[in-house]
């Protein structure tokens, strides 16, 4: 599992200020962890490209008052017209201890049920939500399907990672290999065209 560094510089807290910060292209945000006062900074707003906008899930190491705080991405505030980042919300993590989080599913190898069958392939889950220690989790599940033939299907209770707890429903369907939809008879069509 990978971990992005963001360098960030303490802030005041008020609206103008962080209307000051946005100008200079700085975001605000707040870091929460359990039994510790929150700590409000501001970081480089292309700095969270990677933090933001990505299909993994991801430890962050916050680097503000010469400290290193492993933490998560909790909650990001966009703005509503221009969709620009305006605030976010770090939670401290530490190891040992499990959070709840989405981790993202990839669909992994081609389905035998497409490739010799001629089925459909339906990635119905894309997220799975789990209970996992943050500093071994996985950026991502992979789901091999190559084995799938068609009217199968891969559902949550198929799934076992060491160290992932999945706390959604077991029967909560991932993937699955259908019939393809049968394309209506020509003579159907040539009538359904002279009316």
């Amino acid at each position: 599992m990978s971990q992005i560094v963001l360098q960030a510089e303490p802030r005041t807290t008020g609206q103008n200020a962080a209307k000051e910060l946005r100008r200079n292209d700085r975001i605000p945000g707040v870091y929460y962890a359990n039994n510790q006062d929150p700590i409000h900074f501001s970081v480089q707003k292309l700095a969270l490209r990677p933090v933001v906008y990505t299909a993994e899930a991801k430890t962050v190491r916050l680097e503000v008052n010469g400290k290193g705080l492993v933490c998560i991405l909790k909650d990001v505030t966009f703005d509503p017209v221009t969709d620009k980042i305006l605030h976010i919300d770090l939670l401290g993590v530490a190891a040992g201890e499990t959070i709840a989080i989405e981790i993202p599913i990839h669909v992994i190898g081609l389905a035998i049920g497409v490739t010799r069958d001629g089925g459909v392939l339906e990635h119905v889950m894309h997220k799975a939500h789990v209970r996992v220690d943050p500093t071994t989790m996985p950026e991502h599940i992979d789901v091999d399907v190559s084995k799938l033939g068609k009217g199968e299907a891969i559902h949550i209770s198929d799934l076992n990672i060491p160290g992932v707890e999945f706390t959604g429903r077991p029967d909560a369907l991932i993937v699955a290999c259908h019939a393809p939809k049968a394309a209506p008879a020509a003579d159907d069509a040539a009538a359904t065209a002279k009316k």
